[in-house]
């Protein structure tokens, strides 16, 4: 038996066109039972009247405005909008050569308007309908892709299917390294799919925190998390947004550990490494498999800082410690060699935030500074 599949799948929503299209047909059918069309049809035959000329049977009349009134929305449904346009003319002209030769040659009177007036409602609703699902079945990609790659990703993916063939873009960003510290030694004292669940449960937690902070996941390597700030979006305080999100993800780490410590006997902690530099963006490897990420010697710092900070340290280079003058306290750590640098990098650690009081402050202090005068205090 032959099995025959539609191209579109979503047969909810097509149960319904065709049910629509179905009633649409029948309703065109008893109208033209009822004559309603017959002087339209005359006018378009250029007929005074139908003497001589015999009307086709009744089941023969209904195939006609069904077939016509159906045909389209399926066609442009199953090909595209292009195609089944062509398509949808080329029935009607062999439909106009059908007609001339049976009207002629064995004087057969058939139906025109019923047929085309179908032919037209059903093209004009299949391409309104059409444009309202493709956009939901583009957030239906962006919702399911999503959980796979950043939604910010997905949407410019959705948007820009070109987006594999663009070139690289420079941009200053601030990279976020988070690696979770005693995993090798998680893995060898608990079940693997124990190992799973707390991973999940502790990726889910981070990735909220550096989401809700205006960070973009980058990617998840094995224990280690990387995120971006300024990317896709541009963001003037993207070296803050991720400083923020790092001292969040530390005070979760610390309550979950302590519970994980009495649930399961394990410890476990988080280091984190962040540099602000330019980089290249844009998407890597081909066009079976891609990915977008961010790639540079300034990526490749924020790394080496993340391996040399221990658990439950926030450490930052010099470059993101600039734009955090005033806003965080910070403490340096000295200048250190990594593999692969070719300058010693001077890292600080982050101790806290200084609170808006003392942003105030500072800001305060910066227009004496600049005017000259005692500065304004906030209400």
């Amino acid at each position: 038996m032959v099995k025959m599949e539609l191209k579109y799948r979503k047969y909810d929503h097509l149960k319904i066109f065709l049910i629509v299209s179905i009633l649409l047909g029948a309703t065109l059918c008893i109208v033209q039972f009822g004559n309603v069309f017959t002087p339209f049809d005359m006018l378009f035959f250029g007929l005074d009247s139908l003497d001589g000329l015999t009307p086709v049977p009744v089941s023969v009349t209904i195939l006609i405005i069904m077939f016509h009134t159906l045909f389209p929305g399926i066609i442009i449904l199953e090909e595209g909008t292009v195609k089944g346009i062509v398509y949808t003319v080329i029935a009607w002209f062999f439909y106009a050569v059908l007609i001339h030769s049976y009207s002629e040659t064995f004087k057969l009177f058939m139906p025109l308007s019923a047929p085309l007036l179908g032919t037209i409602i059903n093209v004009i609703r299949v391409l309104g309908w059409g444009s309202t699902v493709l956009e939901e079945e583009k957030d239906d990609i962006r919702r399911t892709f999503g959980h796979f790659v950043e939604p910010s990703i997905a949407t410019l993916a959705i948007e820009n299917p070109d987006l594999l063939k663009e070139d690289g873009v420079r941009k200053t960003v601030t990279v976020m390294f988070a690696d979770m510290r005693g995993f090798t030694r998680l893995c060898l004292d608990i079940e693997p799919e124990l190992v799973i669940r707390l991973l999940r449960e502790c990726f889910s937690r981070l990735i909220s925190i550096a989401r809700a902070n205006g960070g973009m996941i980058d990617k998840l390597i094995g224990d280690s998390l990387m995120v971006v700030w300024g990317n896709p979006v541009a963001q003037s305080d993207h070296a803050e947004r991720a400083v923020e999100a790092a001292l969040e993800m530390q005070s979760m780490m610390r309550n979950l550990r302590r519970r994980w410590r009495n649930k399961y006997g394990v410890d476990v902690d988080l280091g984190i490494g962040i540099n602000t530099d330019e980089v290249v963006v844009g998407t890597i490897g081909s066009e079976e498999f891609c990915d977008y990420t961010a790639l540079g010697y300034g990526v490749n710092i924020a790394s080496r800082i993340e391996r040399g900070c221990l658990g439950g340290e926030i450490c930052i280079s010099r470059r993101t410690s600039k734009l955090l003058e005033g806003h965080y306290k910070c403490e340096f750590m000295g200048r250190f060699e990594y593999k692969n640098v070719k300058e010693e990098i001077a890292v600080y650690k982050v101790i806290e935030s200084l609170g808006q009081e003392h942003v105030d402050r500072a800001d305060a202090g910066n227009l004496e500074a600049v005017h000259g005068q005692p500065g304004l205090s906030h209400a």
